[in-house]
């Protein structure tokens, strides 16, 4: 048997909230918007909460998952960037 060496990032606990997780990986869209290419690699066991994280709670505004806080963000930088270039013409 051989053995392999991992090193992670970040391990999230299961006593992470949705909130928490997105703090820490809401710099990637970010920097997607600035034009960088990202990933985020979900790794855990089937049933470990991957899909959960990613989407979470539709009904829920506390939980809910990565990407609907993602494209939240991206809405209000486009809302920013809508009120930055309407200051700027008039």
């Amino acid at each position: 048997i051989r053995s392999h060496e991992f090193s992670f990032n970040h391990v999230f606990g299961p006593e992470s909230t949705q909130n928490e997780v997105f703090d820490e990986v809401s710099t990637f869209v970010q920097s997607a918007l600035d034009g960088f290419n990202v990933c985020l690699f979900s790794y855990g066991q089937t049933g470990s909460g991957k899909t959960y994280t990613m989407t979470g709670d539709h009904y829920s505004s506390t939980h809910k998952g990565i990407i609907p806080r993602s494209i939240s963000h991206i809405m209000q930088y486009k809302e920013t960037l809508a009120g930055d270039l309407l200051g700027n013409i008039q």
